[in-house]
């Protein structure tokens, strides 16, 4: 019995010194790790995240709409001298695609001190205004512009100081998309593609006057879509022409051919329905050329 007790001593403590070898091996990995982990943590900050020579010294900001670099730098909010390979690439470009005008936005670094972005921006074919009542003064009105590119997304204008031209060159000379009833005004918002059917069929007769041989000869001014089967084309000179959603481009060229037999004569076209396919009616005026030229006339013989 005493030698049995003895060998079970024996073994139990021969377990708690194996025990005690792998308790003791395992804290000092652990210790090594943990050492390892906070002095390479430490190095990689003295050597990479703090070290001067990835200095951000150059951004190189390029666009190929109108936004200016000064906007694009605040957008994506990185200052000259940040440490270019602590920068959040992907945030930065998120940043800069939260702005609607901004349609696809690139971000590259070159060591050891180059941020390289691009932009991509939508561009805009049309514009709506919507005029809401003065917060201040319920007896005015103001103005808010709002645009369109050619797929229907809509985006605020970029004006002032963020273009790269002057505010009276920006985007005024733009269509202007009318008639659209005040519930379906309220659900523009900028950011968002609108579906609207009618909007869709403005845009598209932007997109096949572009392609006429009217485009460069005649401004289209405003598209009016309060008329239930029409397209409603107020032009440059003042003229009203009535289009149908279909068959456009072959309105487009009976459009060019009536108004050329008119200049023949010195005339303008005043109005004009194009939505019936025969016996187009067209009422016509004098060409604003020739009816200065008259004023002129006339006050010459007044004088």
């Amino acid at each position: 019995m005493l030698s049995v007790k003895v060998k079970a001593q024996q073994v139990r403590s021969e377990r708690l010194r194996w025990f005690r070898s792998f308790l003791i091996l395992g804290v000092t990995f652990i210790a090594l790790v943990a050492t390892s982990w906070l002095g390479g943590s430490l190095a990689l900050n003295r050597l990479v995240y703090e070290n001067d020579s990835f200095a951000v010294l150059d951004m190189d900001y390029r666009t190929d709409g109108i936004i200016s670099e000064s906007q694009l730098k605040g957008w994506g909010g990185v200052e000259m001298g940040d440490n270019l390979l602590s920068l959040d690439l992907l945030r930065i470009k998120r940043n800069i695609e939260l702005t609607p005008r901004v349609k696809m936005a690139s971000v590259e670094r070159f060591l050891p001190d180059t941020l390289q972005v691009r932009v991509t921006e939508r561009v805009p074919m049309a514009q709506i205004w919507i005029w809401q009542r003065d917060s201040d003064n319920k007896d005015q009105y103001d103005c808010i512009r709002l645009q369109v590119d050619e797929s229907g997304y809509v985006m605020p204008p970029i004006v002032g100081q963020s273009v790269v031209f002057p505010q009276h060159q920006s985007e005024w000379s733009l269509p202007v998309i009318a008639g659209i009833d005040m519930k379906t005004l309220r659900t523009l918002a900028p950011g968002r593609t609108v579906g609207l059917p009618k909007l869709k069929a403005a845009l598209e007769v932007i997109r096949e006057y572009r392609k006429s041989a009217m485009v460069g000869e005649v401004d289209l001014r405003v598209i009016d879509l309060s008329q239930p089967q029409i397209l409603r084309v107020t032009t440059g000179d003042g003229g009203q022409i009535d289009l149908s959603r279909n068959r456009l481009q072959q309105q487009f060229n009976r459009w060019a051919r009536i108004r050329a037999h008119g200049q023949k004569y010195g005339l303008a076209i005043e109005s004009m329905d194009l939505s019936v396919t025969n016996n187009v009616p067209v009422r016509w005026m004098l060409s604003p050329n020739i009816a200065n030229k008259m004023g002129q006339i006339q006050k010459m013989a007044g004088k």
